[in-house]
């Protein structure tokens, strides 16, 4: 009998552990920090993601306890097999701990004792970056950790971009911000970068737990689910507001029966998190 209840313990305990390791991701900070820059056409990705999860990512997350680095890779959506680079500090107040501009230069994206690799053997450009910041920060009391961003790249009418701000930091944040324990939807805007083009563009991210959890919503190769229909169900109403911010046919037309109608940008990706 001891040994059966050992045996019980041991895997309570293991379920457990895997469970927080699941969890693990990246913390949502109020500062997300994506490098835009493209491979090189000679570097290999395989080499590329070793080089961030096994030398750089490892240094920078135990030396820095409010920033972290953290590799994506896409799955679906437009930019399905691209690599995306994040550089993320939990609160507002924490940013200046980050240095101005890029955080993915060589000069301060280097892995300790490594001297035959720099970021700049593998991008075509270190320095290309955009840097967003959480919309009503102070609408979260926590925010989650995730392994899968569904980026959404939304269209706000230029005229009504401070509404928008107003609308989604008293209304859209309250509602959809804590949507579901493992998937929210956060607004971020684009407030530096060095192509200025990209200042001032928002962006949804859908931030899921895993790709497990994805699939609960969102299963592969077939219809959403009604799970996730009868969270979005509530919503009409929010969702047509959020409509008339937004540009015409830049978004999930209510048509189509998605769930997440207006919601959802036509330009999307999602990307994970994974130990490449």
């Amino acid at each position: 009998m001891n040994n059966l209840i050992k045996l019980i313990l041991f895997f309570i305990t293991l379920m457990k552990f895997s469970t927080t390791a699941d969890a693990q991701g990246m913390k949502m900070g109020e500062v997300l920090i994506i490098s835009t820059s493209t491979l090189k056409t000679d570097a290999k990705p395989d080499e590329f993601q070793n080089y961030i999860n096994k030398e750089i990512s490892p240094a920078w997350n135990k030396n820095n306890s409010v920033t972290s680095i953290h590799l994506f890779l896409a799955d679906r959506g437009e930019k399905k097999g691209a690599s995306l680079l994040v550089c993320e500090a939990d609160k507002m107040s924490e940013r200046n701990s980050l240095p101005q501009g890029s955080p993915f230069t060589d000069k301060i994206f280097v892995a300790p004792n490594t001297k035959s690799k720099s970021l700049s053997d593998f991008l075509t450009d270190p320095n290309s970056f955009v840097e967003y910041h959480l919309i009503g920060a102070d609408n979260f009391k926590s925010t989650p950790a995730v392994s899968l961003l569904g980026i959404h790249f939304i269209k706000v009418k230029p005229e009504r971009a401070e509404d928008f701000e107003k609308f989604v930091a008293g209304k859209l944040n309250p509602a959809v911000g804590q949507l579901l324990p493992d998937l929210r939807l956060m607004y971020y805007k684009a407030v530096a970068s060095d192509n200025k083009k990209n200042i001032g563009g928002y962006i949804t991210i859908f931030a899921i737990e895993s790709s497990a959890t994805r699939e609960k919503y969102w299963p592969t190769g077939a219809p959403e689910t009604e799970t996730l229909k009868k969270a979005f169900q509530p919503l009409k109403d929010l969702a047509a507001e959020l409509g008339s911010y937004l540009v015409k046919g830049s978004y999930l037309e209510p048509e189509s029966g998605g769930a997440a109608a207006y919601f959802e940008s036509l330009s999307w990706t999602d990307f994970v998190e994974r130990d490449f």
